[in-house]
Order: C-alpha cells, then sequence, then structure tokens
C-alpha cells in the first residue's frame, strides 16, 4: 500500500532538486504553459525546445497568435507534424480572445470546452498555471504509476487511463503542478521504457514492480495494429516560367499545407494531367525515393519531373516554395529536388 505522504515528499523533493531547466518551466504564463503543452504531445523535449523559443518571439501571447496569418503560423510549425494540433490551438486561442478578453480561463470546466483541449491537455495547464488538484496523464505517467501499482491492465485502454487519472487525482497534494511535472519528469529521466535506473529512483522504496522484480515487464500495452502502407507517384510539374505546381490542401489531416501532386502508383500520366488541367509535354526523370511514417500509415514516394507549358493559379515561383508550409513527408522529397537541380 502506497504511504501517500511519504511519497509525495519524496518524489517532490528528487524534482526540485533535479528537474531539468526547460523554458516553459521558466514561466507562470498560462497562454505560455498551454503552447508547450501542445507542442508536447507526441513530439520529443529536444525536438520542442527550438520550435517554443520561435514562437513566444512570434506569438508572445494570446493576441499575436490568435491573430496570426494561418499559412504563415503553419509554416512556422512546419516539421512539428500532427498539424490539427496548431490549428485547434489558434481557434481555442481565438475564442479566448474574443470570450475571456484574452485571458486564459482558470475554471478548469471553462477551458475543457475549448478546441483540442482534452483530459491531459486541461489537466497539465490547470495544474500547473492554477495549481488545481487535477492529474494530468501521459505515456510516462502511465509507465510510473503502472510500475509503482505493478497493475497488469492493458495501459492502452481508455477505461485504464481513466481510472489511473482518478488514482492520482485521490493522492495529488496542493503542490499539483509540480506533482504533475514529478511524474512526467521520472518517467522521462529515471523510470524509462527500457533499462530503467530503478537504482536511482526517489520513489523506489514504494515500487511493488521493484519488489516483484517486474519492471521491466510493465507496462502492459496491447500489440499495436500494423499501419496502412500507400504507395505513391509524386510529380515535379514545372513550366517554362520556372513555376512549379503545388496543391493547398483542404479537408484533411494536412490542410491548409501546399502539397506536390501525388497519385497511387498506377494512375496513368494522361490521368494526372487531366485531373490537374494541365498538358504533360515531357516525363520520366526519376529523381528520387521516400518513406514517410506517420500515426498509423507509411507513404512510399517515388518523384518524378513533368514539364509542361500550361500556365494557372496552383503554380508557384520555385524561389518562393521555401516561404510556404509543406509537410515534412513533401519536404524529405523537394530536397531531392532541390539537391538534383543545385
Amino acid at each position: 500500500m502506497l504511504k501517500i505522504s511519504e511519497f509525495n515528499h519524496n518524489l517532490l523533493g528528487w524534482y526540485q532538486s533535479n528537474k531539468r531547466a526547460l523554458p516553459w518551466r521558466e514561466t507562470k504564463d498560462p497562454y505560455r504553459i498551454w503552447l508547450s503543452e501542445v507542442m508536447l504531445q507526441q513530439t520529443q523535449v529536444v525536438t520542442v525546445i527550438p520550435y517554443y523559443e520561435k514562437f513566444i518571439t512570434r506569438y508572445p501571447d494570446i493576441d499575436s497568435l490568435a491573430d496570426a496569418d494561418e499559412e504563415a503560423l503553419l509554416k512556422d510549425w512546419e516539421g512539428l507534424g500532427y498539424y490539427n494540433r496548431i490549428r485547434n490551438f489558434q481557434a481555442a486561442v481565438r475564442e479566448v480572445k474574443e470570450k475571456y478578453g484574452s485571458v486564459v480561463p482558470d475554471q478548469p470546466e471553462t477551458f475543457f470546452k475549448l478546441k483540442g483541449v482534452g483530459p491531459y491537455i486541461g489537466g497539465a495547464v490547470q495544474s500547473i498555471a492554477f495549481n488545481h488538484l487535477l492529474a494530468a496523464v501521459d505515456g510516462n505517467v502511465l509507465r510510473v504509476i503502472s510500475r509503482l501499482d505493478s497493475d497488469s491492465r492493458d495501459m492502452t485502454k481508455a477505461s485504464v487511463q481513466k481510472d489511473i487519472k482518478h488514482r492520482i487525482e485521490e493522492i495529488i497534494p496542493l503542490e499539483a503542478g509540480d506533482f504533475n511535472q514529478a511524474l512526467m519528469e521520472l518517467g522521462a529521466t529515471i523510470c524509462t521504457p527500457r533499462a530503467p535506473k530503478c537504482i536511482m529512483c526517489p520513489v523506489q522504496e514504494n515500487c511493488e514492480a521493484y519488489k516483484e522484480n517486474i519492471v521491466t515487464e510493465l507496462p502492459i500495452k496491447k500489440k499495436a495494429k500494423r499501419k496502412n502502407e500507400l504507395y505513391y507517384n509524386v510529380y515535379f510539374i514545372l513550366n517554362d516560367q520556372n513555376e512549379i505546381l503545388l496543391k493547398k490542401q483542404e479537408g484533411s489531416l494536412l490542410q491548409g499545407m501546399y502539397e506536390l501532386p501525388k497519385y497511387d502508383v498506377d494512375t496513368s500520366i494522361e490521368s494526372v494531367g487531366e485531373e490537374l488541367g494541365v498538358d504533360i509535354e515531357v516525363s520520366g526523370e526519376h529523381i528520387g525515393s521516400s518513406k514517410h511514417v506517420f500515426t498509423h500509415q507509411v507513404w512510399y514516394m517515388e518523384g518524378y519531373v513533368l514539364h509542361t507549358r500550361s500556365r494557372h493559379r496552383d503554380f508557384i515561383k520555385l524561389n518562393e516554395v521555401q516561404k510556404l508550409p509543406m509537410s515534412r513527408a513533401m519536404q524529405k522529397l523537394y530536397s531531392l529536388f532541390q539537391a538534383e537541380n543545385a
């Protein structure tokens, strides 16, 4: 049975002495804390730091991000992926500006109604910025708790995650923000997925999995489904005006991003030209292959250069392309094209 006061004391003491110096830990501004948590979803800390610092320079407050041009915002987000995160964040920030006078609500029930705010984001922001006694359960926390309690349930189940959230909220101290960050820090630096540093753990004596010598067997997660594999031909369609055809995405996860035309490998060049409304004159130059892994899909792409004399609004000057937001998948292929034409 967990000795709550002893556990909390040991965990918080360790955190204060050992926490990493991260830029979002240097502020109590709820907007900046919120921004950091949005960025940290599905993304490693080392990747987020430069993006966070760039964003707080360009968008230092609610109003500046709410008023930002979406295309410019997507360009600044380029490389972080999961673009719905920044679109939802801007929508929520705009609501905060319009309804709450640019002040992030410190009432959990109000904050949770904002677009893109789920249990984790809500718990993290409301506890760290306002010290509300709410848990923030991410993958690190699930792993820590599963080992502390020797919990052999499937940690991918929503019902289990909800139960663990309640479990944490039963023991969370008044220093809620620090406590949540301490659990996350413990999972990120000590109670790691592989080769956990149990000998350095500040709460080792509270860990049931350590006592049972099954630390590396937890957490239990159901086997992930095989990712859907998709095969595309991607076309660099150039005209005689030193322009390239790019399509702005609509109604997809990559909405607002620019993309080279991509088609199933069985699609004929004639069909490509007909659908795009361009007359293809020369084709065949292969510039390279690329693979990009998404959460549920893998794209295998072959890049080809096509030429046309056609001109219409979807053509962009080659020297303007770098200014436009483009997904990492497309950037990989475009870099091969640039190297070929350097």
